[in-house]
């Protein structure tokens, strides 16, 4: 018992195949049978934690069954974990049991963050009996995803990250809980892995599938680090079936979230009834600050009211009451710090402007004219940079996962670096509004025949203060020498408006350390114009 008004109990069901998983059920403390809002997670069940931004007493107050199920392989669930790619047929199961539950009236919702939030996915794409809605917040676009980007890059601080300080140590627990380790085999490892400067040294090990501290406790991680291919057949559990699901989704995410364009991508494949909403946040946050940045009193979680969002949502599709919010997407613009509604991502009149990356380090709206680049016998000549992966230009902000240093960061510190190239516009005499995906179009060379590219957007504000809106890296292989090969990077989704008097920047480099794994090649790479930045701009 939680109180006079919800009761908690501990169920289990089995599988198809006869593994038992375990879920904690919330539920009104009066006879009936009641909606149920389920959610499933590898972190560990409770009103409180990874994957949980709602409040469930309040769920429950309002006339809901909400539960919460360890996924095989973890908590006080049987069977053994198969991250991501075992979910679909387990999720279908789960649905159905829930459906079925003497407390429950049989029409089934989904909820949760991230891990939780591809389990109603994969679940989704099954057509459980009883599923009506499902609502993923933040949720990766498939495994492989989860762990790449494109060429291959490994997404190290996210995913190192995730399996050092939550997948070790829920192994940890769930073995102290068998009687196979002890608490103070798990003091031992949180002593190992918190020390000051722990994580970096990790993150710095080569190769990527040297982590002695994970070869037992996490052992999929090697292989993860093995397979950069996307072909490779170890991905293909992890890939969501879109045209199969039927369900409505309530898809959200932040601007400054690491699964933001896999979210996105999510809404765009399933359409129908399916909303989206991105707000001003991380992947943990979604409150009006961020590391120093107040995005005002609409970002709060007060304004913003998560728990009513969902039970708008779900009273609609589970209980046919009467939709309040029926905007299709509704986005946080940054620099106005203000919501909108649109009826499209990217919105419809959005225009794709090219503006230029030039030889004095200005960005143009316009393609310069012949002659303004280059240097004696280089024609075309923008710049160039060395990428070094025994010095990889340090990560500063934007969609890492360290608790103190990300989102909108000030790039100012990497100011001194002669291996960044930085092109800016000059101060806007009027409000400029990106709104949808950018993206970098670059030429480029090197002197190795393998070269990473990164490139920021960043508005530099009248202070000097230039902060990070967004970031992405490809990696391109197979360069001859002296060959020019034109490359795109995906920068992702942004909606900013550039204020008067703020200037439009673009960084381009060869590294993003430890946000993306270094390019083990050291070489120059030069910069060739044409070269230019796409920013999707609303007139």
């Amino acid at each position: 018992m939680t109180g006079t008004t919800m009761i908690e109990t501990t169920e289990t069901m089995t599988t198809r195949d006869g593994v038992e998983l375990v879920a904690t059920v919330w539920r009104p403390a009066r006879e009936g049978r009641f909606p149920v809002l389920l959610s499933r997670t590898p972190y560990g069940r409770g009103l409180e934690g990874p994957g949980y931004h709602l409040d469930v007493p309040r769920l429950v107050a309002d006339g809901y069954a909400v539960v919460c199920q360890d996924v095989r392989g973890t908590g006080g669930s049987g069977g053994e974990l198969r991250f991501i790619a075992g979910e679909a047929a387990d999720g279908h199961d789960a649905v159905r049991w829930a459906a079925t539950r003497p407390w429950s009236d049989g029409n089934v919702g989904m909820y949760g963050d991230s891990y939780l939030a591809i389990t109603q996915l994969l679940a989704a794409q099954e057509r459980p009996e009883g599923l009506r809605a499902i609502a993923p917040h933040v949720p990766p676009l498939g495994l492989y995803e989860a762990v790449y980007q494109p060429g291959g890059v490994a997404n190290l601080n996210i995913i190192l990250t995730v399996a050092v300080i939550v997948l070790a140590v829920g192994e940890l627990d769930r073995r102290i809980a068998r009687g196979t380790a002890s608490p103070a085999d798990k003091e031992a490892y949180l002593t190992a892995v918190t020390r000051p400067g722990a994580l970096d040294e990790l993150m710095e090990r080569l190769p990527l599938t040297d982590q002695p501290l994970l070869a037992d406790l996490v052992p999929f991680y090697a292989a993860w680090m093995s397979a950069p291919d996307p072909a490779d057949p170890m991905w293909g559990g992890g890939v969501v079936r879109h045209a199969a699901i039927e369900v409505p989704a309530l898809v959200s995410t932040g601007w400054y979230d690491y699964f933001r364009d896999a979210s996105i991508e999510h809404f765009a494949r399933l359409g129908g009834e399916s909303r989206l909403i991105v707000g001003p946040w991380s992947h943990f946050s979604h409150e009006r600050h961020i590391c120093g940045r107040d995005y005002g009193d609409l970002a709060s979680h007060e304004a913003v009211d998560w728990t009513g969002v969902h039970l708008d949502w779900f009273g609609h599709w589970l209980r046919g009451r009467p939709a309040g919010d029926r905007a299709r997407v509704r986005i946080f613009v940054m620099g106005d710090d203000a919501w909108r509604e649109e009826d499209s991502w990217p919105p419809r009149r959005a225009e794709p402007v090219r503006h230029h990356l030039r030889t004095d380090g200005t960005l143009a709206a316009e393609e310069s004219r012949p002659g303004e680049e280059g240097r004696p016998g280089e024609e075309g000549w923008l710049g160039e940079f060395v990428a070094d992966p025994g010095d990889p230009v340090p990560t500063v902000g934007g969609a890492v996962m360290v608790f103190d240093a990300y989102g909108p960061l000030d790039q100012r510190p990497l100011d001194g670096r002669g291996d960044v190239l930085r092109h800016q516009s000059a101060p806007l005499t009027g409000r400029v509004e990106v709104s949808g995906p950018v993206e970098l179009v670059a030429r480029i060379s090197s002197t190795a025949p393998g070269a990473d590219v990164t490139a920021k957007l960043v508005d530099v504000h009248p202070s000097g203060r230039a902060e990070l809106l967004t970031d992405g890296i490809v990696r391109v292989t197979g360069l001859a020498p002296g060959e020019v090969r034109e490359v795109r990077v995906p920068l992702g989704a942004i909606s900013n408006a550039f204020l008067p008097g703020h200037r439009i920047r673009v960084d381009v480099a060869g590294s993003n350390f430890p946000r993306f794994a270094r390019n083990p090649d050291k070489g120059t790479t030069t910069l060739h114009a044409p070269s230019y930045v796409v920013l999707p701009t609303i007139p």
